[in-house]
């Protein structure tokens, strides 16, 4: 290149540089907004929030939990596990493909034996079917597990076996239910064909949306006077404990 051609270019507006930096910078800020969008603990199929980022600000603070909404009494329909006249009750909401629950059902099972007395687990089903299309069934295999008084057993096992976001094999159901010790496997078979607990399931998930559940797992503290308390998303053991502490407390 001779030196007129290089002093030319230097002249000439670079037509092509204004546009391209565009468009980098609006891909920086979508990839800004979708990675400040996304909770560390908890799966979302409900509108979830946007949050915007400030590299000059400082960090903020963890937003306020939504105040809880109205909840279905818990009955003898229910899946409980626990003392029946414990002070704190604990709702979970939530998903068998959900990570999260399964990485939170350790510390609700740590919990109740710790608390033997004093705290009692129900568990709801929230398959979040836009996110997971087999944790609706995989509900429903629960409920039909539990017709043989081994609603417990069978959650445990699909946790230990999925590996979440539907790597679970549904044709695997009625053997994950005999290793749970569910007896009478075609009774099992023809339940969850039937879909006898569908609406069992729906309901459920109809009472996790009222109560304010937007992700999962959903849960929420309800201390001996009726006050209810959220707690969203996975949180680590010690945050649950200082939660139903609080409860007690109350």
């Amino acid at each position: 290149m001779t030196n007129n051609e290089s002093m030319s270019t230097k002249r000439q507006p670079n037509a092509m540089g204004v546009p391209f930096a565009i468009v980098i910078a609006g891909a920086l800020i979508a990839g800004a907004l979708y990675f400040g969008t996304n909770s560390p603990s908890t799966e979302t199929a409900i509108e979830p929030q946007v949050v915007k980022n400030d590299v000059a600000a400082k960090p903020a603070a963890a937003p306020a939990q939504p105040a809880v909404g109205e909840i279905r009494a818990v009955t003898s329909e229910d899946h409980i596990l626990g003392a029946k006249n414990a002070k704190v009750t604990v709702i979970e909401y939530s998903d068998f493909e959900c990570p999260f629950c399964k990485s939170f059902h350790p510390t609700m099972q740590k919990l109740v034996k710790e608390y033997p007395n004093d705290v009692r687990w129900v568990y709801r089903q929230f398959p979040l079917e836009s996110l997971h299309s087999k944790a609706k069934k995989e509900a429903e295999a629960t409920e039909c597990a539990a017709e043989q008084g081994k609603f417990w057993e069978m959650t445990d096992k699909i946790f230990e076996t999925t590996p979440s976001n539907d790597g679970l094999v549904l044709a695997d159901l009625p053997k994950l239910a005999q290793a749970a010790g569910v007896a009478n496997i075609k009774q099992f078979e023809s339940c969850l064909e039937s879909g006898k607990f569908t609406a069992k399931v729906e309901a459920d998930i109809s009472d996790a949306q009222a109560a304010g559940g937007r992700g999962t797992p959903y849960s929420v503290v309800i201390t001996a006077s009726g006050e209810k308390l959220p707690l969203s998303g996975a949180q680590p053991y010690a945050s649950v404990k200082k939660l139903v502490d609080q409860a007690l407390g109350s």
